[in-house]
């Protein structure tokens, strides 16, 4: 999922795209949030809410590449961390105790009144963790040697998955976290890797979506003492994110296909082969409605509702990048935030 002073400068409405062989809904009006100060080519890659209205976002600021003809950047870095906190039209910035280094913040894993954010690294690099303490970031060590992939936290309980490398082999690996802990779990059965954590919606599960070990998607819900596995999707592709609305209702992507648990099975849902940009799912979401809303790389945002595809694009830029989505449940909004060629931006809806 993921740069100026200021957020980006569009109209409060975005026109919706009709697609042939799909319904044109209603222009969706999207407000411009303003967002605090931040340094030169900065953007954001996440967004979370936290529960009592307000939200976490998170993301970089002050890149830069000094590049030469030919040769391409000599000298570069990554930026700051940001992690901004917004409650009613006030922004709150924390210290991020801990932090080395550069890079984004990629990953905020908030509810059941825990925040915690990471940075996740490419290769053998340190990834970073943190959690909320009312007043700062404290960063927490990770379990020994572990690349972190997937980071999530409900009722009280903190978890985390990612691979152990030792020479070309990876070894999958998932901990708990309670009372300060890790605890290391074997993965669900079925499941060989792990991609995205998160909480149920009343707060009391932990669902895991990835892989499976004989290439097949892979979900499974932890009820509080031990993992169910959800009967498998079968594709060359694993799931790459989940939102799960209820014990009936669980929506889930993968790079290329959003998928709906019926508590029984799951089924496809169609995306229409006329958008060009299928195959670029970064983020979910599920407002009030029962809206599905993904991310569809770039500028282009998709909705689903009532059995059609719409296609909303948020500029005329094709360098304007939606990174990640989030809904609010205690105010009915939905978060879209990324950057473009002017810096970061966020929108909501009204």
């Amino acid at each position: 999922m993921k740069r100026s002073l200021t957020a980006l400068a569009l109209a409060a409405s975005v026109a919706v795209a009709a697609i042939p062989g799909t319904a044109q809904a209603a222009e969706t009006d999207w407000n411009t949030v303003e967002l605090p100060f931040l340094w030169p080519e900065s953007g954001l890659s996440e967004v979370a809410a936290d529960g009592a209205g307000g939200v976490w976002v998170g993301g970089h600021q002050g890149a830069y590449c000094v590049v030469v003809v030919i040769i391409g950047c000599v000298a570069q870095s990554e930026g700051n961390p940001v992690v901004r906190h917004r409650t009613g039209t006030s922004w709150t910035e924390y210290p991020i105790n801990g932090w080395t280094g550069e890079g984004p913040i990629d990953l905020i894993a908030s509810a059941a009144g825990e925040t915690w954010i990471a940075r996740i690294r490419l290769g053998n690099n340190p990834d970073f963790l943190a959690r909320f303490d009312g007043t700062a970031f404290q960063k927490v060590d990770l379990p020994s040697g572990l690349q972190l992939e997937a980071a999530g936290t409900a009722a009280g309980e903190t978890w985390v998955a990612g691979y152990n490398s030792e020479g070309d082999v990876n070894t999958r690996r998932m901990f708990r976290r309670t009372g300060g802990t890790w605890t290391e779990v074997g993965l669900p059965d079925g499941m060989a890797t792990v991609s995205d954590l998160r909480p149920s919606w009343d707060g009391t599960e932990m669902w895991a979506v990835g892989l499976g070990p004989a290439v097949e998607r892979a979900a499974a819900r932890f009820d509080g003492t031990s993992w169910t596995s959800i009967p498998p999707a079968p594709s060359v592709t694993g799931f790459s994110g989940i939102v799960p609305v209820a014990e009936d209702d669980v929506w889930a992507t993968t790079a290329t296909d959003v998928l709906h648990w019926d508590g029984t099975a799951w089924t496809d849902v169609p995306f229409p082969d006329e958008y060009p940009t299928r195959g670029q799912f970064q983020d979910l979401a599920v407002d009030a409605s029962g809206t599905v809303w993904v991310t569809g790389g770039g500028r282009y945002l998709h909705r689903y509702r009532d059995g059609e595809w719409t296609r909303e694009a948020f500029a005329p830029s094709y360098g304007t990048f939606l990174n990640a989505l989030t809904t609010v449940p205690e105010t009915g909004t939905v978060w879209a935030v990324g950057q473009d060629g002017s810096g970061a931006f966020a929108f909501t809806t009204p």
